[in-house]
């Protein structure tokens, strides 16, 4: 009689109880940042302009819970702000103009580490292409966030979806960061041949080590953007190649000063000289070699890059070696960045009376 009451009490409870069961996905909390201009024709309201367009495309995503930043938050303060405010991650990066549009370096940070987990360089030319940034990045935060939960079969991430029209959706970024100059350029017709398409650079993975049996996370794939048809072969001549950075540093942050020669000179990448000379001639090569040094008094690092410029002959135009350094769990990359940045500011800012190759 006892196992007959059991039996009725499990069939009445318990399919209830297994259909509430709880979705175990997380939903990721982040916050974006102004992007950082790295020309003065690109103004602080233009870059949290921009940062607004690719936050509000991340909240329309559904996948992770957007966080506006309080106004005048400094970069040294973006992970303690972030942290104060309960989020997960916090996007920030840099912008360059480039043609008709903008290069931009974005980077996703963990609060729980301090660590840059993903970081990528894209073209933009129309505000469709800034939205899907937000899609792009809304869909990694989610895998990133939910990784330790595949072995227990979460679903995975719904697909990035498609960007719907909208009134003007085409439109030229170079409206949005109200260059100087851009009356010219509207004046310009509009060419008729149809827009190159090239692969942008491939994202680059920064992940914090994690136990074995952790999930390897997947970064969204590169797009295809298009560039500007005046973008020729003829322009690109006159530009920089950019040779990946050597030293004792770590990879990543080798990877991090590669990034950062990339998005302030607006070059292209090359795996050798002899890659970046194969198809065009170039104003000059970019490499060097990075060293950090661990604080274990007071925590962070400092860091010395020796940036070169040669050509495509080999002969040396320029080498010069900077250092800095900074606090804090950053330390070490933000050390990184101020070295990269005093080296190639020095190379493509000569004073007068040095010509700059």
């Amino acid at each position: 009689m006892r196992r007959l009451l059991l039996v009725v009490f499990v069939a009445l409870f318990g399919l209830p109880l297994v259909a509430a069961t709880p979705d175990f996905s997380v939903k990721p909390k982040v916050v974006v940042y102004p992007f950082i201009a790295n020309a003065s024709t690109i103004d602080r309201e233009a870059s949290s302009r921009l940062a607004t367009i690719i936050a509000t495309r991340m909240a329309d995503s559904k996948l992770v819970g957007v966080t506006p930043p309080p106004p005048g938050t400094e970069r040294k303060d973006y992970l303690t702000v972030a942290r104060a405010q309960s989020c997960d991650y916090y996007v920030s990066g840099y912008i360059s103009p480039l043609g008709n549009g903008v290069s931009v370096v974005e980077q996703v940070v963990s609060t729980a580490t301090g660590i840059v987990v993903f970081s990528q360089t894209a073209q933009l030319d129309t505000y469709n292409d800034a939205a899907a940034l937000g899609d792009d990045l809304a869909l990694f935060v989610s895998r990133h966030a939910n990784r330790g939960l595949a072995a227990i079969g979460t679903a995975p991430p719904a697909a990035t979806p498609t960007p719907a029209p909208s009134s003007g959706p085409e439109a030229n970024l170079g409206k949005l960061f109200g260059r100087r100059g851009s009356k010219k350029n509207a004046a310009t017709p509009k060419p008729t041949a149809a827009p190159k398409t090239v692969q942008t650079a491939a994202p680059v993975a920064i992940v914090p080590a994690t136990p074995a049996a952790a999930p390897t996370v997947v970064p969204p794939p590169a797009r295809s953007v298009a560039v500007a048809p005046e973008r020729t072969a003829a322009s690109a001549a006159e530009g920089y190649a950019i040779v990946p950075i050597e030293g004792s540093a770590d990879a990543t942050l080798r990877e991090y000063a590669t990034q950062r020669l990339l998005a302030r000179t607006n070059g292209e990448r090359a795996a050798s000289t002899s890659a970046a000379c194969a198809g065009h001639a170039v104003r000059a090569i970019l490499s060097g070699t990075l060293a950090v040094r661990a604080d274990a008094q007071f925590g962070g690092g400092s860091a010395t890059f020796d940036l070169i410029a040669t050509d495509c002959s080999g002969k040396r135009l320029w080498q010069k070696s900077y250092s800095n350094d900074a606090g804090g769990t950053e330390g070490q990359q933000i050390a990184t960045e101020r070295a990269v940045d005093a080296a190639i500011g020095a190379y493509l800012n000569p004073p007068k009376g040095r010509r700059r190759a």
